[in-house]
């Protein structure tokens, strides 16, 4: 081989570059846990149903969907008490997991109170309802 030492400078590029890509993907895991939310923005009490038709229908059944099943009761017995606009902190919508990667992103969406009667649940969406997540249970 003519140069090499170019081979060499090829394996030590390509060391480096895993490397780095391997630090900095659990710099990003390590800090996602801690990801605060953005914003909040407060609405009228839960009784006014303004605030509820304000919230997308898409968003609406997806979290009941979730919550029918949950609760194991159907959708009528199902209300939703309470809805806030949200800006969560990253792609999990602020609840990552340990072994999750969330991206650093800024994503809009809701805070929605669903109640049987018995328990609340309280879920975190996207915009469209795409992502549901359960953020608490209270009994």
């Amino acid at each position: 081989m003519k140069y090499p030492w170019l081979n060499l400078l090829r394996t030590i590029t390509l060391a480096f570059t895993i490397c780095l890509l391997v630090f900095s993907t659990t710099s990003c895991t390590n800090n996602q846990t801690t990801s605060p939310e953005i914003e909040t923005t407060p609405t009228p009490s839960p009784k006014d149903d303004s605030t509820v038709n304000e919230l997308p229908s898409e968003v609406k059944s997806a979290v009941l969907s979730d919550a029918t099943k949950r609760v194991s009761k159907p959708v009528a017995a199902l209300r939703i008490t309470q809805v806030e606009k949200q800006s969560w902190g990253d792609s999990c919508l602020g609840l990552a997991e340990s072994d999750t990667v969330c991206a650093q992103v800024i994503v809009p969406g809701w805070k929605v109170v669903v109640t049987d009667g018995e328990r609340e649940l309280i879920y975190r969406t996207d915009e469209k309802g795409k992502q549901v997540k359960l953020q608490d249970s209270q009994t």
